[in-house]
């Protein structure tokens, strides 16, 4: 099997934490997004698959990351989505379909180990979606002779289908219909942003892929939404007759490219992966851990109390602290604060405040002294 990783986007929803780091690179229950990405893709897996990451934003950040931390896992690959053009200094990008077609070349050209699936096998997944589980199902659905590809879907309420890629199946699960943000559906599957192919079906959606887009650059001045998307070439595939099936995370697959979704994230990967701070090579002095909580090593936590639900990155240090259900990242420092709901970056330094439901970009400094809220 192979694997294709967009990860170019800015993550502008993410800002400030994505001023410095690429979207992947946010910290969640103890390790960056990327890291529960690839961990949960790689167990289940053989060592050595090959991965094609399409990159762009803070591509050399990623490119040294996924190098330094994976390439005993995987064998990765590194192809860059050139911006279409830029807001002041921040790229825009041309698509999820762009970005996908951008591993043609890539496929047509590599080998695969031998493995449980064909070596022309196909699996696409983002870089800000991280199921609670795996991805294992997703794979043993691929292998039934049933069908010629398997898109994870994920159960939203009903007055939220506006916001997402609807998948209209059959009783049988059968794809029909694929809409995006429909003002009005019968289905509450949205699109989950995992996509499987056997190799038939995915040499034919890079065709599919392909004139669409030649066709999308010959109106694109005319378009209100200039970005190519993947969905209407899924639509050609499913018209074309491939049976594609939709596959439900049924424990969930969480979306993390929202600060306001990023600490419901956090709590339920807390909760499923039963976090337990000893695992790590941390220092704890007069300090209580209420678990589950996620500390990651180097940190030190002196004369405070950390928990539940709280993530802390590498290399911190933590002193006379009162922390419940946040996230900071690396290296930060963190003196005389109470606070809960809160996300801070990394690099940051902060002392004497007592404030909840604050967000603090990457590389701050913040001493000051606050009434306490309400």
């Amino acid at each position: 099997m192979k694997l294709v990783l967009p990860i170019a986007g800015v993550g502008l929803r993410l800002r400030p934490f994505t001023s410095t780091k690429p979207k992947g690179f946010v910290q969640i229950a103890g390790s960056r997004g990327v890291d529960h990405i690839l961990n949960k893709i790689g167990s289940s897996l053989p060592k050595k698959t090959p991965i094609a990451l399409i990159t762009g934003y803070k591509k050399q950040q990623i490119q040294q990351y996924v190098e330094e931390n994976y390439s005993n896992q995987f064998n990765p690959s590194f192809i860059e989505q050139i911006p279409r053009g830029y807001n002041g200094d921040i790229p825009y990008f041309s698509g999820l379909g762009h970005a996908i077609l951008l591993s043609r070349e890539w496929y047509d050209a590599t080998d695969d180990i031998p493995g449980r699936l064909n070596p022309n096998d196909a699996l696409i997944f983002l870089s800000d979606m991280i199921p609670v589980n795996n991805y294992d199902f997703i794979l043993k659905d691929l292998e039934k002779e049933d069908n010629d590809g398997i898109i994870g879907s994920m159960i939203v309420p009903d007055e939220k289908t506006r916001f997402y890629g609807i998948l209209e199946t059959d009783k049988n699960g059968f794809i029909h219909s694929l809409v995006e943000k429909p003002e009005q559906t019968d289905s509450n599957q949205a699109i989950a942003g995992v996509y499987a192919f056997k190799a038939k079906a995915m040499k034919r959606l890079f065709e599919i892929l392909n004139d669409q887009y030649e066709k999308h650059l010959k109106i694109i001045d005319t378009l209100e939404k200039k970005e190519f998307q993947f969905t209407p070439a899924l639509q050609q595939l499913v018209d074309e007759g491939f049976k594609l099936k939709s596959a439900t995370f049924k424990k969930g697959i969480l979306d993390f490219g929202r600060p306001e979704a990023l600490l419901n994230s956090n709590r339920i990967l807390l909760d499923a992966s039963s976090a337990d701070y000893q695992k790590n090579n941390i220092e704890i002095i007069d300090s209580v851990i209420i678990n589950p909580s996620a500390i990651d090593s180097g940190t030190k936590i002196v004369n405070s109390v950390i928990g539940p639900y709280s993530s802390i990155g590498k290399n911190c240090i933590i002193e006379n602290c009162n922390l419940n259900n946040v996230v900071i990242g690396d290296d930060c420092v963190l003196k005389k604060i109470i606070s809960r709901q809160s996300i801070i970056g990394d690099f940051v330094q902060i002392e004497s405040i007592i404030k909840n439901n604050m967000t603090i970009g990457d590389n701050t400094m913040l001493i000051t002294t606050e009434k306490a809220p309400p």
